[in-house]
């Protein structure tokens, strides 16, 4: 099978070589011809990239590397680049979209003109209307973990009273995180202080204008946000506030605790997703999957630099604890 990433809008070529392979659990019907699977991985994000890398090991179980053609555009985080990654692979005649992600997906279901998606990692495909009226063309797997566990783990370490909450309007997963975190902390009188990032050139001024009038920060999931994570960790860093967030990983960034699903399952699942597809299943009949594989992250390294203490009952919530 040939994959392509694609760094450019402007260009078609370099195809590269390497194996991939389709897990079905719909039986053996497939076609004698190559499908080909166009997959769009935002500005070629570490979660999505690893996704997408548990995607190809869970189809090379199957053994089946000459059934597929895949095309991966690495788009960046903006309306125009995800319309023109949608529309390329709409003309190069994919025979499958998938996507990584709420954005992208949103516009690959107003662009895709007929062609099935499959999505994985996107916060709350319900909420989001992505699953409705579009003729059963889409299908695929929700990251949505439960925002009422990390709130309450934070609240044990930390004594909140103000949460810088940084989010992008570009991502609607990330606002639907926001409005999800106001109505949990407000009826404990804690107060948010919201801050669109609309682009990641607005991070360093953002973060200025919030300094001295919070004390955390909530990171909410948005490809904008994860390529200004640098700079937010460097402030937070700098002005002693825990982070909390819904990515993957962040923990291991300086996050003080985090919650999020497994980005390697979505991808196994999207992978499972497609092999049924491929084998005769229409996206109408795949039933959205949910994670199983979430984490609940606490770092005690942050919380002893900070001189918090984490009750043993809320360590024993944790997945996983930085020591």
């Amino acid at each position: 099978m040939r994959i392509t990433y694609a760094f450019s809008r402007l260009f078609l070529c370099c195809l590269l070589l390497a194996p991939a392979l389709f897990v079905t659990d719909a039986g053996p019907a497939w076609a004698e011809e190559k499908s080909f699977v166009a997959v769009i991985i935002t500005g070629d994000l570490e979660r999505y990239r690893l996704a997408h890398e548990a995607f190809l090991d869970r189809v090379r179980q199957a053994g089946l590397e000459q059934k597929l053609e895949v095309y991966v555009q690495t788009p960046n985080p903006d309306a125009m680049s995800w319309t023109n990654s949608i529309r390329k692979a709409v003309g190069i005649d994919a025979d499958v979209i998938v996507t990584y992600g709420a954005p992208a997906t949103l516009v690959a279901r107003k662009e895709a003109r007929g062609t099935p998606i499959l999505f994985g990692d996107v916060y709350d495909p319900a909420a989001l209307g992505i699953l409705s009226g579009k003729g059963g063309e889409l299908a695929g797997v929700s990251g949505k973990t439960p925002l009422e566990t990390l709130v309450k783990a934070f609240q044990e370490i930390f004594p909140v009273q103000t949460i810088g909450v940084l989010f992008s309007s570009a991502d609607a997963g990330s606002v639907l995180q926001v409005r999800r975190l106001d109505e949990i902390i407000s009826r404990g009188g804690v107060s948010l202080v919201p801050t669109d990032i609309a682009a990641p050139g607005e991070i360093n001024g953002a973060l200025a204008a919030m300094s001295g009038s919070v004390d955390s920060l909530f990171v909410a999931d948005s490809a904008v946000l994860h390529l200004s994570l640098d700079e937010i960790m460097a402030f937070a860093t700098r002005n002693n506030l825990p982070v909390i967030s819904q990515i993957p990983c962040l923990c291991d960034h300086g996050a003080l605790v985090s919650l999020a699903a497994d980005p390697r399952e979505q991808g196994e699942m999207v992978a499972s997703l497609l092999g049924r597809l491929l084998s005769g299943s229409s996206p109408a009949a795949l039933e959205m999957q949910t994670p199983r594989r979430v984490s609940l992250v606490i770092n005690l390294q942050v919380a002893r630099r900070l001189n918090l203490k984490v009750p043993f009952q809320t360590l024993g919530m944790a997945t996983r604890v930085i020591r």
